[in-house]
């Protein structure tokens, strides 16, 4: 009786190491290279869709396995012509010795270095029933993230490949790569690929049929700039990688606005986005506290808050829309930055409305006089078209629309004088000293391009006065000429003081024209800096 517990423990603790060896046994056959070259070959093939190579590869089993690995390439299936959808230079993996028996096999951590990755264009027609793959719409929303696998697998395109593809065999813990590259492939054959330089890349809880948690450090092509972005990624759809779902919030810093033809400043922006890589919506804002035009003007600061649809595959942005603050003007803009056919570089497409802004926040940004020549409330209703190119913005940049601009007062003190007086004499009240510093109405339909801006009409109103004109300003000459007629209240003679008055008088009926006091004929004309003004005489007696 004594015996038998002893001997109960001793056959206990032999099972156990039978039991023990047993399973090192199957682990050193499972894991001998050749079936381990070819079960990364299966499992890569078989869950991405891919054509598999692979180079050397080493084998170190102990409590902890390692396996490392160089020169892994993946060919998709489809495009075939193309680069490879991925390329490892090398590639470390551990796992536990016990973890790689279950199913999924459990892999702890996973090291690569030299990673490329490139996601070729749609193969397949879009699917008039997915939204995720229909073209932008004007109401834009971020698609939520999944909560589960499971509803993941069944979202979108990339997670019905997924669910087809059943359970991933394999979930990784960590899995981190440095350097790495991802090119995405535009939808034209005509255009290179987008290009993203990852930093820094780190994935947990990875496995290839649910989306993977994210964060990553990179570089935005243009503006260039630091993005550093955390999210899901997948799953991964191996007939349509462009379909894969992504999400995440991200920050944008020192982003070089230089980098842009055209403007200039340091932006910051932070957000979130999702969708798929083909059609990605995201919502955010951006500050910039040095946004300048290279056409002249002073740095001012410009804040936005926007909604955005974005390919992916080739960087076109759809707008909807973007409110922004420049200065303490308020304005809205929709549209696009999108690529022109033939052209390197993409086209700004925008419909801008400023509904209450300041004259003097525009013209801070585009002119170089300090203060601003001219100070009121702003309406502006335009279409503004930036083609790419090497011209100045003051050659490329198209503008067509309206404006207004009341309560408008001129900083110069020499012009506001002469303003005063054009409202004295016009008012027939050519002494009267109260009627100082006076407010103008000025408004018109404006055509910028080609570098220059044409007014046709636009009106000029003061008290007792109301000038209307038409012409052309030059932004590359600093030239203007324009012709119109000054319509005033009063008749001549009551313009003047004194003897003059009587004399004019003869002159009243031939200046006086349906309901005006007096109506001139006038051009303005030369420099900006230094116009001429002059009545055309002989357009009266002509009339």
């Amino acid at each position: 009786m004594r015996l038998w517990p002893r001997r109960w423990w001793l056959g206990a603790v032999l099972i156990a190491l039978i039991v023990v060896a047993t399973g090192a046994a199957v682990v050193v056959y499972r894991w001998q290279k050749p079936r381990v070259r070819d079960q990364i070959v299966t499992i890569l093939s078989q869950q991405l869709g891919a054509n598999v190579e692979l180079g050397a590869i080493d084998v170190q089993l102990g409590s902890v396995v390692r396996v490392s690995g160089q020169a892994l390439v993946l060919h998709h299936k489809i495009y075939r012509d193309g680069p490879p959808l991925v390329r490892i230079e090398s590639f470390a993996i551990e796992a536990p010795l016990f973890a790689i028996l279950r199913k999924p096999i459990h892999i702890s951590s996973v090291e690569m270095e030299g990673l490329r990755i490139f996601i070729p264009p749609r193969h397949k027609p879009a699917d008039p029933d997915n939204p995720a793959q229909q073209p932008p719409a004007t109401d834009a929303s971020i698609p939520a993230a999944p909560e589960n696998p499971e509803e993941a697998k069944t979202s979108n395109g990339s997670g019905l490949a997924a669910k087809l593809r059943g359970p991933s065999p394999v979930v990784i813990d960590r899995l981190t790569s440095s350097n790495a590259e991802l090119a995405i492939a535009s939808r034209k054959p005509d255009r290179p690929p987008r290009i993203f330089l990852i930093h820094a890349l780190t994935l947990t809880n990875a496995a290839f049929d649910r989306p993977t948690e994210y964060e990553a450090r990179l570089t935005n092509p243009k503006p260039i700039g630091t993005i550093e972005a955390k999210g899901t990624f997948g799953p991964w759809d191996a007939d349509e990688p462009a379909q894969s779902a992504v999400t995440g919030e991200y920050a944008f810093t020192e982003a070089d606005l230089g980098t842009i033809k055209g403007i200039g400043g340091k932006l910051e922006s932070t957000g979130r986005f999702g969708g798929v890589l083909e059609r990605i919506v995201a919502e955010g804002a951006t500050k910039t506290p040095d946004f300048s035009l290279d056409i002249g003007g002073k740095p001012m600061r410009l804040d936005t808050v926007y909604t955005a649809i974005v390919d992916g595959t080739n960087g076109d942005t759809y707008l909807k829309p973007v409110r922004a603050i420049l200065g303490q003007t308020h304005l809205t803009a929709d549209g696009g930055i999108v690529h022109t056919p033939g052209k390197k570089g993409r086209t700004v497409e925008l419909d801008v409305l400023i509904d209450d802004g300041r004259l003097e926040d525009i013209l801070m940004l585009a002119v170089d006089s300090v203060p601003p020549d001219m100070s009121g409330a702003l309406r502006l209703k335009t279409r503004l078209e930036l083609p790419p190119g090497d011209l100045p913005v003051p050659r490329r940049l198209y503008l067509k629309g309206d404006f207004h601009v009341a309560a408008a007062r001129f900083a110069s003190s020499t012009v506001q004088d002469k303003i005063d007086e054009l409202s004295r004499r016009g008012s027939g009240r050519p002494t009267d000293e109260k009627m100082d510093n006076v407010a103008s109405d000025l408004r018109g339909r404006f055509e910028l391009k080609d570098g220059t801006l044409t007014l046709s009409p636009v009106s000029f109103s003061v008290r007792g006065a109301r000038i209307e004109m038409r012409g052309r300003y030059s932004l590359v000459h600093s030239t203007l000429d324009f012709t119109g007629t000054a319509r005033m209240e009063a008749r001549v003679s009551q313009m003047v003081t004194g003897w003059k008055r009587l004399p004019l008088k003869i002159l009243d009926p031939l200046f006086a024209k349906d309901g005006a006091g007096a109506v001139f004929p006038i051009r303005v004309s030369g420099p900006v800096k230094k116009p001429e003004f002059k009545v055309e005489i002989k357009k009266i007696f002509k009339g």
